[in-house]
């Protein structure tokens, strides 16, 4: 167990930069864990940010993939080429990016139902939070103080 004065002497050296600096740099290693979140949305829910429905297959869709589409089943974007496997989030500065890197996302987009696919469910950011951040701070602080 720690004196008072290395107690203090700790806590003087947490700085609000340090601190900032040491949350940033973990919020950075969750890149792949964010963007696994928005692409199993996507992928498994068929859901937007806001919990909607993404698209439904066409009768044609169908007809064309020979009944492996159902009419009225909802997208997944799984045969929409890198689509999903193009999926990013990137910490940069103060803001989380999400997006794909797939040349042909224009195209993709323009037959959902949702301009708004990039991004976490409240569901998912109460996860992240709930899992990964207030355990991050609980250690930090246990560790650094």
């Amino acid at each position: 167990m720690a004196t008072f004065k290395e107690a203090q002497e700790r806590a003087e050296a947490l700085t609000p930069e340090k601190i900032s600096n040491d949350f940033f740099q973990f919020v950075r290693s969750l890149e792949p864990y964010l963007a696994q979140l928005n692409k199993a949305a996507i992928f498994i829910d068929s859901e937007d940010i806001f919990g909607d429905p993404i698209g439904f297959y066409s009768r044609a869709t169908e007809v064309i993939s020979q009944g492996r589409k159902r009419e009225g089943q909802p997208f997944n974007l799984f045969e929409t080429g890198d689509f999903l496997d193009g999926f990013f989030a990137e910490v940069k500065d103060e803001t989380i990016t999400f997006g794909t890197r797939d040349s042909k996302k224009e195209k993709v987009e323009e037959n959902t139902l949702s301009n708004d696919l990039y991004g976490l469910r409240d569901e998912d950011l109460k996860k992240v939070i709930d899992e990964k951040l207030s355990p991050f701070f609980s250690e930090y602080f246990k560790r650094e103080l």
